[in-house]
């Protein structure tokens, strides 16, 4: 194996083990709000389809990806700073997905589709319930449940190939389809939503203005993370380091 080989192993193993990293807080924090709202194993479904969508659109689509993200903070921070005493999740992120859905049906975008954010996000959050709903239907076949670690690094891989595998043909065959700017603003809002989301937990606890049950929800996620972490950047970079082995196409061209 040549140098250059090398060194695009190490190269795509060290991005991917990135990406690991990225997906297990959104994931660990999607999964215990679903599991609050009492949808027990299933709770994985949702939690990796919206990780998954959220993955591929931060991965793939930098203009949505940024503006979602700096509404979010905008908007959770302004939201968290005037808050009078104990606020849910839920409102700080509906009036940020708000914000970022209004903003989005409002941007013109000056590449098609934003790089394509339409088929990317399908594709994320299409094969993301598909590797979630498998989890969710083996887990009750073991006592206790599958370790975090363990769970998020089989949705890290699995998840992970399946979008490769399947991106390019959400682009060539659904996303032409598509109302493009109502994606992006759909997109921008959940964007948008979600990091408004991650704000409060972060910063709510610090502000006294999370509610004691939410309070234990956050510490659970925390438990949970360190993990979580761990196991989503190893899996993800031995799997990108596999793909890039068996000469898998990257998919930074779309």
């Amino acid at each position: 194996m040549s140098e250059r080989s090398i060194g695009n192993l190490v190269l795509r193993g060290t991005i991917w083990g990135i990406i690991g990293l990225i997906y297990a807080p959104l994931l660990v924090a999607l999964r215990e709000i679903f599991l609050e709202q009492g949808w027990g194993h299933w709770a994985y479904v949702p939690a990796a389809a919206i990780a998954g969508g959220v993955g591929a659109a931060f991965y793939g689509a930098r203009q949505v990806a940024i503006m979602g993200a700096l509404l979010g903070v905008a908007v959770g921070t302004v939201l968290l700073l005037f808050a009078d005493g104990p606020i849910s999740v839920w409102r700080v992120a509906l009036p940020a997905a708000a914000v970022g859905l209004l903003a989005g049906s409002l941007v013109r975008f000056p590449d098609r589709c934003s790089l394509h954010v339409p088929g990317k996000t399908l594709s994320g959050l299409t094969t993301g319930a598909g590797c979630g709903l498998l989890l969710a239907a083996v887990e009750p076949l073991r006592p206790g449940g599958f370790p975090i670690a363990a769970s998020v690094a089989f949705l890290v891989s699995v998840n992970g190939i399946l979008y490769v595998a399947s991106v390019r043909w959400w682009v060539d065959h659904v996303e032409h389809r598509l109302p493009c700017n109502a994606v992006e603003a759909l997109v921008i809002a959940l964007l948008a939503g979600l990091v408004a989301a991650s704000v409060w937990i972060v910063s709510g606890p610090l502000a006294g203005i999370v509610d004691e049950a939410h309070d234990l929800i956050i510490r659970r996620m925390h438990e949970s993370i360190a993990a979580a972490m761990l196991g989503a950047a190893m899996a993800g970079a031995v799997t990108g380091a596999l793909l890039e082995a068996f000469d898998v196409k990257w998919v930074h061209d779309l």
